[in-house]
């Protein structure tokens, strides 16, 4: 009986390292698909596409199924809400969710309405700052999730190995 719980105790530990592993690979994932999401803003602005009609293909994008915030965003747009305070709402929902870094949590909120206030020439700086500050946000996500990552399976497998021992 001690060693089935041993065992079991072993095994929920381990399990706990990749659930706490596979936080650190969202972030990643959501990371990249921002860098996406920066892109294809900066190619539509150059079509001179208007935002609204950016969001909302963009929210059907696939690629950027991770970015769950479009769709919503598309969402309170369709129900009246000016575009500035649909983006900043939904943004802020979806980072309620997923704790991103504060410099990404800024960027996301601030860059659409930013973007809205912004002429033609500052649109194209404004999305090359962004996109220079996502590749950042994106590099950092990538280091941390490599050697953090890791890191919690393996302590969480080693504590529940321990605790195991000390059952039997």
């Amino acid at each position: 009986m001690r060693a089935a719980a041993a065992l079991l105790l072993t095994l929920a530990s381990v399990c706990v390292g990749m659930l706490l592993r596979d936080g650190f690979r969202r972030r990643v994932q959501i990371s990249e698909q921002i860098c996406l999401l920066l892109r294809e803003v900066r190619l539509r602005a150059r079509l001179h596409e208007p935002l609204d009609v950016q969001v909302e293909a963009l929210s059907a994008n696939r690629e950027l199924n991770a970015l769950t915030f479009l769709s919503d965003c598309t969402a309170r747009i369709r129900q009246g809400e000016p575009l500035p305070q649909a983006w900043a709402a939904a943004a802020e929902a979806f980072l309620h969710i997923h704790r991103l870094p504060c410099t990404q949590r800024e960027m996301l909120i601030q860059c659409l309405p930013a973007l809205s206030d912004a002429d033609g020439h500052r649109v194209e700086g404004l999305l090359e700052l962004y996109e220079t500050r996502a590749a950042q946000a994106l590099e950092a996500a990538n280091r941390r999730e490599a050697s953090v990552g890791a890191l919690c399976v393996r302590v969480c497998a080693a504590a529940g190995l321990l605790l195991g021992i000390l059952i039997l």
